[in-house]
């Protein structure tokens, strides 16, 4: 009897993990908008308990150089934002992502930094290649706006074989 609980209770740990994982992704990426307060001459370091000033899913990274708040936000100056979710590959294939941003941006993909566009600068484009497996893929870009003298945006685009270079399109982002 002893063994039968045992393979129950296991039994139902698992139809919860799996419930748990099945979950559908929705569209768009997490962004965690943080109000620094204080000047930045690189990426800051967020402390893992600050709150985030706004939290919001955005469909895309498509936010053009603005010198007033960043779009629909309060955030002007000294502030850093994260987004988090997933990139879905449509084929296997080499991808080249661009970060164009004013100030600082990174991109990472499963862990790994792909580009870094980093430091105080205006709107200016990094690149970076790598090779990806169709299907989802873990993505965080990082961004950070110190002074907004000249204006603040970060844009995403990506270009691969057959497909030609375009913001990443609402379509391909997931949370």
């Amino acid at each position: 009897m002893k063994k039968f609980l045992t393979l129950v209770c296991a039994l139902g740990l698992l139809n919860l993990h799996l419930s748990i994982a099945a979950e559908p992704l929705a569209p768009g990426l997490t962004g965690e908008y943080f109000d620094l307060g204080t000047d930045l001459d690189g990426f800051p370091t967020i402390p893992a308990d600050k709150k985030p000033t706004l939290k919001r899913v955005d469909k895309n990274l498509n936010f053009r150089s603005t010198s007033m708040t960043f779009p629909d936000t309060k955030l002007q100056s000294h502030f850093a934002i994260r987004w988090t979710g997933k990139i879905r590959i449509p084929k296997d294939g080499k991808y080249t992502f661009f970060l164009e941003s004013d100030d600082g941006s990174r991109l990472l993909l499963d862990g790994k930094q792909v580009v870094d566009n980093g430091g105080l600068h205006e709107m200016q484009v990094d690149s970076g290649t790598v090779e990806l497996k169709a299907g989802d893929h873990d993505l965080k870009v990082d961004y950070f706006e110190n002074e907004n003298d000249g204006g603040a945006g970060c844009v995403l685009s990506w270009k691969a074989d057959g497909l030609a270079k375009e913001v990443v399109p609402e379509t391909a982002l997931f949370h």
